[in-house]
């Protein structure tokens, strides 16, 4: 048989069984061909998932294995795999090893069958997983199973070619709608029904920063299959080792409201910094793109609120939209960092300095009295002190900066002062 010939196993029994699994392949069956196939065979369920935990085919033989438990709480992320410790140890046994694993049931996560997780390998590496919710599979079973492992190793050959087809012309549009290229050919614009992405429709563009990610294919990998799990219907592609632009469109071609992708991008920011537990990752966002000349400048404002930070708490990370930048766009333009140093310094030097000296915080106690309109409850039940003492140290700083608090125009300096300093931190007073 030609399956037989491929692998030259000679544990295998050349039977029709390899035949029946090839002519799926060949009648563009795919994953979920072989997987409603197997399910009968077997007379079990069976899902298979990519090495970022992408579901490509589930198939159910009696009872479903998921129960109606909703595994997310709207779009929030879920993949127990980078977060469950016991399902983490799991995975790095099937890694560490390639051979396969059984799992217990999981009923926190709806999951009520045990099952066998079965790697496949190509070029030493893991491309899926085919899972077999039975344990103890006898003689026969893992026949077949070996059978299978061995045509999805076939699929994944035939479907690679394919995927990198569309992955390169995807990347053609993306790369050309951003970056000037003189001599690429744009002709592909006028076609609207891409791989991914309808160019006839509105998006939203965004870059990805991963600081000391893995590269390009991991990127993009984790990226689709988070892309997957939240429903979004989005294009990433890797720009960089450790930045990728990602395109959000709307699923039913319906206008893009903020709100959504508001939650969306921080669900997706969340999803990455579970996966990336070590790396610093910031969302920069652009403008929506209605047509083609809208992307280059989007990926342009995208950079910029990249490059702005917000370190109160001494984050670095987040979703940064560029229309939230507003005026501070317009002053930090390359030049002027001695002039709003001078500035930051002359507002609140003196309360940075009192603060590092005896360990108090009074600029986080004029921030707070200022977002709330300077009203003395709103703003100590934020800090959690009694209105009293809050006085008491608007009062102490009002001395040590000099500034008179019930002046407007103090106020406004005072806010920008204190909106330079998150955006740029300490460097803006060590300058």
């Amino acid at each position: 048989m030609f399956m037989r010939k491929i692998f030259e196993d000679s544990d295998l029994e050349a039977d029709t069984l390899y035949d029946e699994f090839l002519e799926i392949i060949i009648n563009g069956g795919g994953y979920q061909g072989i997987t409603d196939y197997l399910a009968q065979r077997l007379q079990v369920n069976i899902l298979i998932e990519n090495e970022y935990f992408l579901v490509l085919a589930r198939s159910y033989y009696d009872t479903p294995t998921f129960s109606n438990t909703d595994r997310r709480t709207g779009i929030k992320y879920w993949k127990p795999q980078h977060v469950d410790p016991r399902i983490v140890e799991y995975v790095r046994l099937l890694q560490s090893t390639h051979q396969p694993v059984s799992l217990p049931e999981l009923p926190e996560y709806g999951i009520t069958s045990p099952r066998m997780v079965f790697p496949i390998i190509i070029k030493g590496e893991i491309t899926k997983y085919l899972n077999i919710f039975k344990e103890n599979l006898n003689r026969e079973q893992m026949r077949i199973v070996r059978v299978v492992m061995h045509s999805l190793v076939v699929l994944e050959i035939c479907r690679q070619a394919q995927v990198d087809l569309e992955d390169r012309y995807l990347k053609n549009l993306i790369f050309g709608l951003i970056f000037d290229d003189k001599d690429q050919n744009h002709n592909f614009y006028e076609k609207e029904n891409l791989p991914g992405f309808d160019l006839s429709r509105e998006a939203v563009l965004t870059v990805i920063q991963i600081n000391a990610a893995l590269g390009k294919r991991q990127m993009e990998g984790v990226l689709r299959s988070i892309i997957s799990d939240l429903s979004m219907n989005a294009s990433a592609v890797a720009i960089s080792e450790e930045q990728a632009v990602l395109l959000i469109q709307s699923s039913d071609g319906s206008l893009l409201e903020t709100a959504v992708i508001t939650e969306y991008l921080q669900a997706l920011f969340e999803a990455l910094k579970m996966t990336f537990t070590n790396c610093k990752i910031k969302i920069g966002v652009g403008r929506q793109c209605y047509n083609a000349r809208d992307y280059k400048v989007a990926l342009n404002e995208a950079f910029k609120a990249l490059s702005f930070t917000d370190r109160k708490l001494g984050s670095e990370e987040g979703v940064i939209y560029y229309h939230s930048l507003k005026l501070m766009e317009c002053l930090m333009q390359p030049g002027n960092e001695k002039t709003l140093s001078g500035f930051v310094q002359s507002i609140i030097g003196n309360l940075y300095a009192y603060g590092v000296k005896n360990n108090i915080n009074l600029i986080d106690t004029l921030e707070s009295y200022l977002n709330h309109n300077c009203c003395i409850q709103s703003a100590a039940r934020e800090l959690f002190i009694h209105p009293n003492s809050l006085r008491y140290r608007l009062e102490k700083a009002g001395k040590i900066s000099g500034l008179d608090l019930a002046d407007n125009d103090t106020k406004l300096e005072l806010q920008l002062a204190i909106k330079l300093y998150r955006y740029q931190g300490d460097l803006l007073l060590e300058m």
